[in-house]
């Protein structure tokens, strides 16, 4: 083992010098690297020649023991370990990535806001890379309507990088032609998105099949006058919702009501929502998010009416704070944190064989007390609404 190693950074005019102060340094089982050395000055980052030095062996057998090139004898590779621990010593990845062809990092490409659904992504994506000892690189558009120019300048980052690989989770118009400009092929590419992107690989929470289950679930409590909350016009994802609100009410032969008008995935335009309803005119409301119905229930006891009892209510996501509504939110669960950890490991898929399927994630029914069956007084004031 080394013994009474220390390493003191001291200051200089033009920068910091690495002493290595030892006493009696010496490595198990293997020879004196050095003895009383008061002042042993050497770079700031020590290198593979330094660990070679410390450790009694060449420099090209400290390479092959970090990647495993060929086989380092035991007592050799313990002699290593130690000189990397007592120098310090990070290898360096970039050198590493140019002998094997791999940068081990990986472009993610996000977009304002970040939701509870595109936060959850996002952390599932980085789990897995840091499982699978890859760094991502995040280049996030601040901006409520990304462009091409800034999205293009993001990529072409990314490229500059030498990333393995993209994933794209954000909404650009023209996306399959913008990767075309930039991408051209050179690195594997996987978007995350509401509705699959021609030309790349794909992965998504099923919004469409979300959207089914809370419908029928409404529709199966005897429900016929269902108000749909939309979120952002814009976003996919909304879209999918509310195609599956139309879907759903054509099989039934309810009652298609006017879109309310949310215009984002936040609590805010939910509330908003909220004042401006008939609440005479439903019996339920569909919110194409968890947010948006939060909202909406705040401004509903703001006007003295609350769910089951005036209206019943359905959301999307299932986010944390869902089953703490007042009351506990009816939901659609979709597991975004599996969505990113399964994307990252299709692009992986992708990076090394070149093929890889695209990643559906379903949504699951979760049941709470914000639904009922329709009340006598919300029937009555329907029925007077469409009279």
């Amino acid at each position: 083992m080394l013994v009474d190693s220390r390493l003191v950074a001291m200051s200089h005019d033009a920068g910091y010098e690495i002493a290595i102060m030892m006493d009696t340094m010496r490595l198990k089982g293997g020879s004196v690297a050095a003895t009383k050395q008061s002042k042993a000055s050497t770079t700031a980052r020590p290198t593979l020649n330094d660990v070679g030095r410390l450790a009694g062996v060449s420099a090209q057998t400290v390479s092959r023991f970090l990647t495993g090139a060929s086989y380092v004898g035991a007592e050799a590779g313990e002699r290593i370990q130690q000189a990397i621990d007592a120098l310090g010593y990070r290898p360096n990845r970039l050198a590493r990535g140019l002998q094997n062809g791999r940068s081990d990092m990986v472009g993610v490409l996000t977009a304002a806001p970040l939701n509870y659904g595109a936060a959850e992504t996002l952390a599932g994506l980085s789990a897995a890379a840091h499982a699978a000892d890859v760094t991502l690189i995040t280049g996030h558009l601040d901006v409520d309507d990304p462009q091409w120019s800034d999205a293009g300048r993001i990529l072409e980052r990314f490229l500059s990088m030498r990333v393995d690989g993209i994933v794209v989770s954000a909404r650009i118009e023209g996306l399959e032609s913008l990767l075309q400009q930039t991408v051209r092929n050179e690195v594997p590419v996987l978007a995350i998105t509401g509705r699959p992107v021609p030309g790349t690989a794909n992965a998504g929470a099923d919004s469409y099949a979300a959207g089914l289950l809370v419908m029928e679930h409404l529709l199966s409590l005897g429900h016929q006058r269902i108000a749909f909350l939309a979120g952002p016009r814009e976003s996919t994802e909304s879209q999918e919702r509310e195609r599956a609100y139309f879907d759903a009410m054509a099989t039934a032969g309810g009652t298609v009501l006017p879109i309310m008008i949310g215009g984002g995935w936040t609590g805010a335009a939910g509330y908003e929502a909220g004042l401006r309803a008939d609440f005479s005119a439903f019996t339920a409301v569909y919110a194409a998010d968890d947010e948006l119905a939060l909202g909406f229930s705040a401004a509903a006891r703001s006007r003295g009416l609350s769910a089951p009892g005036d209206f019943s209510l359905v959301g999307i996501d299932d986010m944390p704070q869902s089953r703490y509504f007042a009351p506990p939110l009816t939901t659609a669960r979709m597991d975004f944190d599996a969505l990113g950890r399964r994307a990252f490991g299709a692009l992986r898929e992708l990076i090394d064989s070149g093929g890889g399927d695209h990643v559906v994630v379903t949504p699951k029914l979760v049941i709470r007390e914000s639904t009922s069956a329709p009340s006598s007084v919300s029937l009555s004031a329907a029925k007077q609404s469409t009279a």
